[in-house]
């Protein structure tokens, strides 16, 4: 299967409806297409799809990481150190779960595979994102738990 790089995608000719899709065709895509697909996969499968998404866009360093998060839509970072292994990142307005109603359950794999990453690119070492809160679970926001290693 034929790999497509960042910028053959960014050619995008639309005169009249623009290169922006609504969100709710995104997540009905992501959260009901992909889960109806890919079943218990789904988190697994979008997580690595998200790193190697984060590993294309690469950052040079942490406040770039946190652009590229907020050009392309995906939500809002604040990034905290705990030391040199272990990074927060809060993810404010998240593409996919940003309003959502208690579920009990975190969804937001891509995300957390998209920040890892981007994660890599910067610190040159394997990353591992763990989502540890949500809109879904009752939080205004998400929460990643980064582990360099």
């Amino acid at each position: 299967m034929k790999e497509y790089s960042i910028e053959e995608l960014k050619n995008i000719v639309r005169p009249k409806l623009g290169e922006n899709v609504p969100l709710l065709l995104f997540r009905i895509l992501r959260i009901i297409g992909i889960r109806s697909l890919l079943g218990e996969t789904s988190g697994a499968t979008l997580y690595m799809m998200g790193k190697n998404v984060g590993t294309m866009l690469g950052a040079v360093d942490l406040e770039d990481l946190r652009k590229k998060i907020e050009e392309l839509k995906v939500g809002i970072a604040e990034i905290e150190t705990i030391d040199e292994e272990r990074m927060i990142v809060k993810l404010y307005e998240c593409i996919t779960c940003s309003g959502f109603g208690y579920t009990g359950e975190m969804f937001c794999d891509m995300e957390s595979g998209i920040i890892a990453g981007l994660m890599e690119t910067i610190f040159k070492k394997r990353a591992k994102s763990t989502q540890t809160k949500s809109w879904s679970v009752g939080y205004n926001y998400c929460e990643f738990e980064i582990l360099l290693y």
